[in-house]
């Protein structure tokens, strides 16, 4: 596991209402058509005319922890968000949680200076995503694609904030896929773990946080959420088909459910540091928590977990990545290596506890 920071700038403080006011209707664009065109990897486009059509969906969040901060008696940090639904009374922007969380106000400035007034609707701390709204329905309004069909060494471009620079645009490729970070942003002691990201070398600063990833026909196919420390151009980003799916329940003022195993484990690479190596595909099973679907299913410490319902743990594949496909109450088979012994585990995922 990596660990990076988040992408977003300076801290804010205490805490945000949400604002519960009924279930709404917003139409989310999704263009899942794969790339057409012949022209390789740059998916049938150019840089310039993707920050054309997608760079005026994408404002700057300022998040603000006071009510004085103009007079220095507050603070305020900087985030991206990307349009991407309207309603009869709104438009919806997904952004990052961190970029929203403790502050006790938000401001949204779109290309052309356009500044207005926005709201919490829902936040997924879990998956590091809110969606924010405000009180205009014209807004240029962004597609999602299908971060499924990605493929590492494709071109992307990604678009945001950076250090307050609105609008700025950087160019790059994806490139992993399934990559698991831990993030934190190096003014806190606590960090989250997010468990299947993608990887690109298309700059990410402070203040992009929340903004898109797009491919070379200007769809969103990630929310930028962290930049590797102390290195240069490794920037992570949030799959959009999760982005998706979490922004349609938050918007729908829905709970987003987690799917849980119950299970720690080493990775190939970290079981061989630690002393612990194994050959093959999987991961190293350390510890089974009671109670829980693994528990239940059979599961112990030391066995190699090697397939998710016939998918095998290899060629980047991450064991968050495949679980959160699933949905609380599905029975999923999970292949498992024990000594010698090659067996199959049947487990129904349960809802992630709080915490876990």
């Amino acid at each position: 596991m990596l660990a990076v920071g988040v992408a977003a700038g300076a801290l804010v403080g205490a805490g945000f209402a949400r604002n519960d006011s009924g279930s709404r209707t917003a139409n989310i664009l999704v263009n899942d058509q794969p790339t057409t065109s012949s022209s390789g990897s740059s998916g049938g486009g150019d840089a310039v005319r993707v920050a054309q059509d997608l760079g005026p969906a994408v404002g700057t969040i300022i998040a603000k922890s006071g009510t004085g901060t103009a007079t220095g008696t507050g603070s305020a940090s900087l985030g991206s968000g990307v349009v991407i639904a309207h309603d009869s009374s709104n438009s919806y922007l997904i952004t990052n949680n961190h970029v929203v969380d403790g502050a006790k106000s938000l401001d949204l400035v779109m290309p052309g200076g356009k500044n207005l007034k926005a709201t919490v609707v829902g936040t997924d701390a879990f998956d590091d995503l809110a969606v924010i709204s405000v009180a205009d329905t014209g807004l240029p309004q962004a597609v999602f694609g299908k971060s499924a069909d990605l493929k590492v060494g494709e071109q992307v471009v990604a678009i945001g904030s950076p250090l307050g620079n609105d609008g700025s645009v950087t160019v790059g490729v994806i490139s992993a896929l399934h990559r698991t970070i831990s993030a934190g942003s190096g003014t806190s002691t606590s960090a989250e773990t997010l468990q299947d990201v993608l990887q690109t070398d298309a700059s990410i600063n402070p203040g992009n946080s929340g903004g898109p990833l797009a491919d070379m026909q200007g769809r969103i196919i990630g929310i930028n959420v962290a930049v590797a420390g102390n290195t240069s151009r490794i920037g992570f980003s949030i799959p959009s088909d999760v982005a998706q799916n979490v922004a349609q329940a938050l918007i729908a003022r829905q709970p987003v459910k987690h799917p849980f195993l119950g299970i720690s484990y080493l990775t190939a690479i970290d079981a061989t540091e630690s002393g612990q190596p194994f050959t093959g595909p999987g991961v190293l099973v350390t510890k089974v928590v009671d109670a829980t679907p693994a528990a239940s299913a059979g599961f112990h410490s030391g066995d190699v977990l090697i397939a998710v319902n016939g998918v095998d743990l290899d060629n980047g594949q991450t064991l968050g990545g495949l679980i959160q496909q699933y949905h609380v109450g599905d029975s999923v088979s999970f292949t498992v290596r024990r000594g010698n012994d090659t067996m199959k585990l049947q487990a129904t995922l349960t809802e992630r506890p709080k915490g876990q």
